[in-house]
């Protein structure tokens, strides 16, 4: 990555091909991670066809290609830490988009969504009272896959190279930094994620009870030494206490 992250996110579509170039365009400028276009296929989509025979929708298409890229370009381990689905949930009738790095759980559309072109998202844990290598279906974790993908990498950017760090906010002032949007931040909601983007930076917030929030707070990191790294977490730390700051006025 040569240039600043700009806020990328916020322009999630609803066409399914269009949430998929953004998550594309998002690894390109977060992780410099050039992954290509939408609207090919690999191999791997034709092996998961037959392995589940029945046809997949093209978000499921199109999350499958995007793994087989992330994996031809060695950027797997800086985008996800989960292991390889693409099969069928074991005693489920549905298709496993990715496993638990621990195989103790899968996410995935049930088979009977399958004729929905980005069909909901289930997650499937172990089913403990049968058997540990029976799953059974846990909550729906997304309206789409395409909701559930980007949700996941957001969640996982702390596997990225980049500078991190935590703050404590209240609901009034999460209120007040939304309100402000576009001004200081640029506020999207993707699924249950609430995020506020800016150059060079990102804040993914999550609810810590009925009145406050965590912050989570990323920055793209560059640098090679802990002295600078440490540097750019200061500066990094400073940006995100003023938009605080001038929400709060």
């Amino acid at each position: 990555m040569t240039q600043a992250y700009q806020p990328t996110l916020h322009r999630f579509p609803d066409d399914t091909a269009g949430r998929f170039q953004v998550i594309r365009e998002f690894l390109l400028r977060w992780h410099g991670l050039d992954t290509g276009a939408v609207g090919r296929t690999v191999e791997r989509v034709g092996a998961a066809e037959a392995r589940v025979g029945k046809a997949l929708p093209l978000a499921v298409r199109e999350w499958i290609v995007l793994l087989d890229d992330l994996a031809r370009i060695g950027g797997w381990g800086r985008v996800l830490r989960d292991s390889w689905g693409l099969v069928k949930v074991p005693n489920c009738a549905a298709f496993s988009l990715l496993t638990g790095g621990e195989n103790d759980r899968h996410w995935g559309p049930m088979f009977r969504d399958l004729a929905r072109e980005d069909p909901p998202t289930h997650e499937f844990v172990p089913d403990y009272e049968r058997s540990e290598s029976r799953f059974k279906r846990g909550r729906q974790v997304a309206p789409r896959v395409s909701t559930w993908a980007i949700e996941f990498i957001v969640s996982y950017l702390h596997l990225s190279k980049c500078v991190q760090l935590e703050r404590a906010i209240s609901k009034p002032l999460l209120d007040r930094v939304r309100s402000r949007s576009p001004g200081l931040v640029v506020a999207s909601q993707i699924g249950h994620t609430e995020l506020f983007e800016f150059e060079d930076g990102l804040l993914h917030a999550e609810p810590d009870g009925p009145t406050s929030y965590q912050l989570r707070c990323y920055a793209p990191y560059l640098g090679t030494t802990r002295a600078a790294y440490q540097g750019a977490a200061r500066e990094f730390a400073e940006r995100v206490d003023a938009i605080l700051l001038a929400a709060r006025l």
